[in-house]
């Protein structure tokens, strides 16, 4: 039987970054949010643990490109998961609101320094062709994380404690960064391959890349763009369980909501990329731009009674919320050359940071003022909406067809 291209290994591997560094260091927050503030923190102090992850994931990825160069793809991401591993532990210890923090710092760096930045570059090195379907199978990833993990560590902490989980949690992630690192080549030739889809008589006659540079008039259009989405895409999912749990939902309905949540996802990212391959990155993201819409304006008709409205929330925003990380690589390759294309991704990915930082904590004001997070969800609706707008905007004053991107 003929082998699978290592292309595949490696997009496993990158799956694999995406469960650990993004869904164990981020999305699972929100299973955590509502056992950290029964012990007695406030909605603004459980709020501020998901800000200080954003805020040291925005940090991070200030220097994620210098630190690559550095060190390579592949010891970078083994140092960045063996941080990931780290802020759980952390949180097991005593100390408070003050331990939370801390821990959020590692969680937060590891997401910001290795996830998306050097998943992107690995499967750019790696894939000539089927780029969007490889983008989307690893970023399937995260989703995986939240449909598997959610119920597993929510039950272990009904069952033993809070600590019991954090610590469960480490071993696997401790493991799971020697085993990516095994996996993992930073390029096909290290492997004695070419990327997945170049034809053979295309390896050794390379054409000329285009330098087309995006204006600072679009970058900083795409900023404000990257902010709201980072704003929402941060904030909306971290507080999934709590709005549930606030609108007169059970923990364990919110469990199995979130894992529905999670199950979607995973769908929606690989579906997403093989619908991007297809018919452009443009007109998938304006598909789950409005998806992702019109599932923040379903929160409404969640009234702690009807169970429906509380997995039709997870049905329509984890479709949707795809988009957060397939859109970047793909937005950051049509819309600049390909020399320009990690300094562009990255430029994405910080301001995505940022809005986390300006964003992540309102809820949690929100519902300390109002007692509730319906109306948390109506402003993500109008930010998305909002990005959207900007989206088609920047494609169509800059986007680049794939015959203009060589010569």
């Amino acid at each position: 039987m003929k082998r699978p291209h290592y292309s595949w290994i490696i997009c496993i591997a990158c799956m694999w970054m995406f469960i650990t560094n993004m869904g164990l260091c981020s999305n699972i927050l929100t299973v955590y949010l509502p056992f950290i503030e029964a012990t007695g923190i406030s909605g603004s102090m459980g709020s501020g643990i998901i800000s200080v992850r954003c805020l040291a994931s925005f940090l991070t990825t200030c220097f994620v490109r210098e630190f690559y160069r550095r060190l390579s793809l592949r010891r970078g991401i083994l140092i960045a998961s063996i941080v990931g591993a780290l802020f759980p532990i952390v949180f097991s210890l005593p100390g408070g609101i003050v331990t939370y923090y801390l821990g959020a710092v590692l969680a937060g760096a590891s997401y910001g320094a290795g996830v998306i930045f050097p998943v992107s570059l690995l499967l750019n090195n790696w894939f000539h062709t089927h780029k969007g379907m490889a983008v989307g199978l690893s970023s399937a990833g995260s989703g995986l994380a939240t449909m598997i993990f959610s119920p597993v560590l929510s039950s272990i902490v009904t069952r033993y404690s809070l600590r019991t989980a954090f610590l469960t949690q480490a071993v696997f992630m401790f493991i799971s960064a020697a085993v990516i690192y095994l996996m993992i080549r930073d390029t096909p030739q290290e492997k004695g391959l070419e990327p997945y889809g170049l034809p053979p008589s295309a390896s050794g006659s390379r054409k000329k890349i285009v330098s087309r540079p995006l204006p600072k008039q679009a970058l900083f259009v795409l900023a404000v763009m990257m902010l709201l989405v980072g704003g929402a895409g941060l904030a909306f999912s971290s507080h999934l369980s709590i709005l549930m749990v606030t609108n007169g939902y059970s923990t364990g309905i919110a469990a199995k909501a979130i894992s529905v949540f999670g199950l979607v996802l995973i769908f929606s990212k690989f579906s997403a990329g093989e619908i991007a391959d297809r018919i452009g990155a443009k007109k998938a993201s304006i598909i789950l731009f409005l998806i992702f819409i019109s599932g923040c304006i379903s929160v409404l008709f969640m009234d702690g009674i009807h169970i429906i409205w509380c997995f039709i929330l997870p049905v329509l925003v984890g479709f949707g919320a795809s988009i957060y990380n397939v859109g970047p690589p793909l937005w950051a390759s049509d819309l600049t050359s390909e020399n320009y294309f990690a300094d562009l991704l990255r430029w994405l990915q910080l301001f995505y940071n940022f809005g986390g930082i300006v964003f992540t904590i309102l809820p949690g004001v929100i519902a300390d003022h109002t007692g509730e997070y319906k109306s948390s969800y109506q402003m993500f609706a109008a930010m998305m909406l909002t990005a959207l707008i900007i989206l088609v905007w920047a494609y169509r004053k800059y986007y680049i067809p794939e015959s203009e991107r060589t010569e």
